[in-house]
């Protein structure tokens, strides 16, 4: 009778030794999570999510930041409200995002921000370290300890955990109980009881409490379930009786009713369970149903308009989903070094290859050849969760940072681990093959330091060229204030020019005063800026988002391409782009004319609004935006003929050039000229 071949022999660190390295790892974590954003200056939600979070405690407006569900908010501002933060002034705009914005940044930077911020950020730190301990934990219990300390160790090391384990963002936690979820469910599932029961009820909760992505966690409970109960070899129930397997499943059906009950309960306790957005007579602009109008998907529009009309959730919950069912439709994409006008399918896969260690990839290409068995369950629970979380945002087209699919990050680290364990006992080459892995990702970790958010794995070119690859939160988060500070400390620039991707932050705050130029962010939200000259002499600082065009477009639509083709002459942070000349930047002056002619619009000013907008027509007359903003001054100013004229010149434009991009100002401008 053949031998039955057998896995090879674990080897076990003593409980001595574990307990000093998962010691040591964690403080290492510690450490840098600090120190890389002690760094740092805000990000751009993380004023945002703080604010919203101090109004929570003080009145229960929940109407602010909606985005997302108030848990990790809440947590975060705790160690803010003993400050005596000062109350933000009432900003006059009749949009919830831009007034959210807006007082987020009176209230951070009217006092110490730094000091602010810091105290939310650790909070989060606390949900990133968590989360290394349960898959520490999770990684022992599913295989060994040599896989638990591997797991760990990739885990501490990873620069995607670094970059995001301490900002004022809902993925971390949301990873963490996420995570938390799926081993409390599968401890359950191998030893039904009680307590197991509640732990994972308790955790979902959370996870849904957390971020809307949250959600998520039910079906794949479920989706665990079944594969469990139905396509799991004997020995975990597949070749059970019939009786057997029908009660299996009714005890899995009140368990997640048990589950789904402590969810739902808890999703209205932390809304204070009151529907309404805003306490007492405060509305939300615009109307839960105003804002559902932007959904063109009719079963979407539908299922949320049901849901407000009976009150089946908080009405700011429902306008955190209306919000994420927005975003595919209007927000572009910028990968591979090139801006789409929509999301693309490929991104998020993409992301992955590029922001991830290449030792955490190599392992789990591995995987397959690392002869692990008798371990079904486990990579059932392994490989289910971050395969389904993937598809959905795949399918989502939420084309935006690679934090938006954390989640998947610590069953792959667990595989990895297991793979790398496996390959460490069979033989001496396979320990220095781990070895030299370990040290890789140890290298190309401290190399990325301290500025994590930019960071791209070696074949993808490294943190120095991540900008040219994908940008915003995967690179260029408006991190980098600080740094440019030092850089103008030790390189003097009396004639400096800096674009700067968040107009509610002030740079001068920072120490930094060169003149300001427009973003696209402040383009996008009609930020009002100083007209510029079409040339401009000295030292520029060009935000790598910008420079990109994710928020202008591409090519002649982007007033910085002009930089696309240039060589740096210095990269701060690999993220603010350093160039030293004399630059025409006709479009970009045009962008500002024609913002100062809207504002002397407004204040009836009309020869000058007009001269302003003819002058900027003169300095771009390709520019759809240029052209619809002269005929909306020469309309109002009582020139009807030669305001319709640049009416038309502005639609052909919007529908000749680039017209993806342009849709939204076309359709604009024929909805004006079939009411006027």
């Amino acid at each position: 009778m053949a031998e039955i071949p057998t896995e090879p022999r674990r080897m076990v660190p003593s409980p001595r030794t574990t307990k000093f390295v998962v010691a040591f790892l964690l403080a290492w974590m510690a450490l840098f999570l600090v120190a890389s954003v002690r760094q740092e200056s805000q990000t751009f939600d993380e004023s945002d999510h703080l604010f919203a979070g101090v109004e929570y405690w003080k009145r229960a407006d929940f109407g602010r930041n909606p985005e997302h569900p108030p848990l990790v908010k809440l947590l975060a501002a705790i160690p803010l409200l003993p400050m005596g933060l000062k109350e933000p002034r009432p900003v006059p705009i009749p949009y919830f995002k831009a007034q959210d914005f807006m007082n987020a940044s009176q209230m951070l930077y009217s006092g110490d921000a730094d000091a602010m911020l810091m105290r939310g950020r650790l909070v989060v730190a606390l949900s990133t370290l968590a989360l290394a301990l349960l898959v520490f934990f999770a990684a022992r219990e599913m295989f060994d300890p040599l896989t638990a300390l591997f797991a760990l160790g990739l885990f501490v090391f990873e620069p995607v955990l670094l970059a995001n384990g301490a900002l004022v963002i809902t993925d971390v936690p949301l990873a963490c109980l996420f995570f938390a979820s799926v081993y409390a469910f599968y401890r359950y599932l191998r030893k039904p009881s009680v307590l197991r029961l509640a732990l994972c009820a308790g955790a979902t909760a959370l996870a849904i409490a957390a971020k809307h992505s949250g959600a998520l966690i039910v079906p794949t409970l479920v989706m665990l379930a079944l594969a469990d109960t139905f396509f799991l070899p004997s020995q975990t129930a597949v070749d059970l009786p019939p009786q057997s397997k029908s009660l299996r499943l009714r005890q899995l059906a009140l368990a997640f009713l048990a589950i789904a009950l402590v969810s739902y309960l808890f999703l209205w306790a932390i809304y204070g369970f009151r529907y309404a957005a805003r306490p007492g007579q405060l509305q939300m602009a615009p109307t839960l149903a105003a804002y559902l109008a932007g959904i063109s998907h009719p079963l979407q529009k539908s299922l949320i308009a049901f849901c407000a009309r009976y009150h089946l959730f908080p009405e700011a919950y429902l306008y955190g989903w209306v919000d994420i069912l927005l975003i595919p439709g209007t927000r572009s994409t910028f990968i591979f070094g090139r801006v789409f006008p929509h999301g693309q399918w490929f991104f998020f896969p993409a992301l992955f290859l590029i922001k991830t260690t290449l030792t955490l990839l190599i392992l789990l290409l591995l995987l397959p050849f690392a002869r692990i068995r008798r371990h079904r369950r486990e990579f059932l629970f392994l490989l289910l969760p971050p395969v389904f979380y993937m598809l959905v945002s795949v399918l989502s087209m939420l084309n935006m940072g690679v934090r938006h699919i954390l989640p998947i990050y610590p069953f792959c680290i667990i595989l990895a681990a297991a793979a790398a364990a496996s390959l460490t006992v069979r033989s001496m080459a396979g320990k220095v093959a781990v070895a030299a892995l370990c040290l890789l990702t140890v290298v190309s970790s401290l190399h990325s330091f301290p500025n994590y958010l930019a960071y791209s794995n070696e074949i993808a070119g490294g943190p120095s060229r991540t900008y040219r690859i994908t940008t915003d939160a995967n690179a260029d988060w408006g991190q980098g204030l600080k740094w440019t500070r030092t850089y103008l400390d030790r390189h003097p620039a009396p004639d400096c020019w800096f674009d700067y991707s968040n107009p509610t932050i002030d740079p001068a705050y920072y120490g930094i005063h060169c003149k300001p130029l427009l973003s696209g962010f402040g383009h996008l939200v009609g930020i009002k800026t100083e007209p510029i000259p079409s040339t401009i002499t000295g030292t520029v600082l060009l935000t790598a988002t910008d420079e990109s065009g994710l928020l202008w477009g591409p090519d002649k639509l982007n007033p910085y391409h002009l930089f696309r083709g240039l060589t740096p002459d210095a990269k701060i942070g690999n993220i603010i782009l350093v160039y030293h000349g004399t630059f025409d930047l006709p479009l970009l002056a045009a962008q500002t004319n024609a913002t100062a002619a809207l504002a002397l619009l407004e204040q009836h000013r009309f020869p000058e609004a007009i001269t302003l907008a003819q002058t900027a027509v003169a300095q771009a007359p390709d520019s759809a935006e240029v052209n619809d903003v002269l005929g909306q001054v020469l309309l109002r100013s009582g020139h009807p003929a030669e305001g319709k004229q640049a009416m038309a010149t502005a639609l052909h434009l919007a529908q000749t050039v680039y017209p993806e991009y342009q849709k939204y100002l076309a359709d604009r401008i024929e909805s004006s000229s079939n009411g006027s």
